[in-house]
């Protein structure tokens, strides 16, 4: 039995498949602990995010985020701070996941024995990035144009004065 495990012999006592089983149960539960801050971070986050959005894209600039919040509050009700919630969400959770799962398992890719250098890390993470960043970069667009849409973008040029 403890040779069909893997065990024995030069095998190790917990055999290849249950430790590949163990790094990838270790690896999901790293994503999803990063995706359960996700949902704690966005519920804070949004509301600013919307702001900060708004303040960027105003044309004669903002006095402040106070300022913002109290227009967008008055002019649009507190439900315009909430609208790109659950598209905020389909995007941070999945790049969460990604993010928090990936690193777990390029770090135990760049170092097997459980003791990753400083490079293993930095490697890890850059690649963990890129690889969730890249895979949900089209949802936050979508989130952008949620909590800007009552914006009218201003021309990029001036038209010409009309023919006198």
């Amino acid at each position: 039995l403890s040779a069909r495990r893997g065990g024995g012999a030069g095998g190790g006592p917990a055999g290849s498949g249950a430790s590949a089983t163990a790094e990838s149960a270790q690896a999901l539960a790293a994503g999803g602990a990063v995706a359960l801050g996700t949902i704690a971070h966005d519920l804070i986050m949004t509301p600013m995010d919307v702001c900060k959005q708004r303040m960027q894209l105003s044309a004669g600039g903002s006095p402040g985020v106070y300022a913002c919040a109290c227009t967008i509050l008055q002019q649009e009700g507190a439900r315009a701070f909430w609208l790109s919630y659950p598209t905020t969400l389909l995007m941070n959770l999945p790049y969460a996941l990604l993010m928090g799962s990936a690193n777990e398992r390029l770090r135990q890719l760049f170092a097997p024995d459980g003791d990753p250098s400083m490079g293993a890390y930095f490697a890890a993470g850059a690649g963990a990035g890129a690889l969730a960043g890249g895979l949900t970069n089209p949802l936050d667009v979508v989130k952008t144009r949620l909590q800007t849409q009552h914006l009218v973008a201003a021309p990029l040029v001036a038209a010409p004065p009309p023919a006198a």
